[in-house]
């Protein structure tokens, strides 16, 4: 078995020690990558070369560190897994490394589960021509370039051409389950567990009181026109670009999911609970 470990810049030593500690000691093999490293890793490993190199990676670090690591694991078509050693950790299934040699062996015995996590396919069209493209774990925002200006959008779903909503905003969040507790949280979106097939379109701060939240099915394409100038988007805080009035954002599922690696005692909702009430 080997072990890819993605791990976040100033992990300290003594915690890094007990995780190849423990790997060393089951005679796993590993490499180590820094989070600076990922973008030009995932780019590397489109190389045939990398094909059933790991068995696992572990993402060693917060929820940034799952955000970059996912789309190596779904590439790389190995299960991840979260191990907290930053802040909140939402996304985390290990959050008392402590414990790391039990959940080590729960691994090598195949005692833990799969949940089969969706990504968001996110495009931009301009004048019909496709100018960008990217992938979210949590989410994909589109915002006012300055705050000082209300954003105007025309929501779509599915293959209707009628207008499902027209948003005045700060902006609009377009969320994976998985995303339910970033940034669709917290400008008033519902928490949905990670298993539910949907989306969540969320405004921020809306100009009307009634327009709240709305929970999608997954198998419906979502569709944004950008009514008004000087817009860009934002995917999952790592990347954005600039857009323009009449572009459209198109979102859709992903359908190669992440493989994220869960264990018995790892109960979704308390662990929310549990996280909220410390925030």
């Amino acid at each position: 078995m080997k072990s890819l470990i993605i791990k976040k810049e100033k992990t300290e030593k003594n915690k890094l020690i007990k995780l190849t500690n423990a790997l060393t000691k089951r005679k796993i093999k590993y490499d180590i990558l820094d989070y600076s490293g990922v973008d030009e890793f995932y780019g590397e490993i489109h190389k045939d070369s990398y094909k059933n190199t790991y068995d696992l990676l572990i993402s060693y670090g917060g929820d940034g560190t799952i955000l970059k690591s996912a789309r190596v694991a779904r590439k790389l078509n190995i299960p991840i897994l979260g191990v907290n050693v930053g802040t909140l950790g939402f996304l985390t299934s290990i959050h008392d490394i402590s414990r790391l040699d039990n959940y080590i062996d729960k691994i090598l015995h195949k005692d833990y589960y799969v949940d089969k996590r969706f990504m968001l396919e996110v495009k931009v069209y301009r004048d019909m021509k496709k100018v960008f493209m990217s992938y979210a774990v949590n989410e994909t925002t589109i915002t006012p370039i300055s705050y000082r200006k209300m954003g105007r959008y025309y929501l779509h779903i599915g293959n209707t051409k009628s207008i499902f909503n027209e948003y005045r905003s700060d902006g609009l969040i377009i969320a994976s389950p998985t995303g339910s507790t970033a940034h669709s949280l917290s400008a008033g979106g519902p928490i949905v567990e990670p298993t539910v097939n949907c989306f969540i379109v969320t405004a921020v701060c809306p100009h009307a009181f009634n327009q709240r939240s709305i929970i999608i099915s997954d198998d419906k394409k979502i569709y944004v026109t950008i009514v008004n100038e000087n817009q860009v988007i934002d995917v999952d805080g790592r990347i954005d670009m600039d857009l323009y009035k009449g572009d459209i954002v198109e979102v859709s599922k992903l359908k190669k999911p992440i493989l994220y690696i869960t264990f018995d005692e790892h109960d979704y909702l308390s662990n929310v609970k549990n996280k909220i009430k410390n925030m």
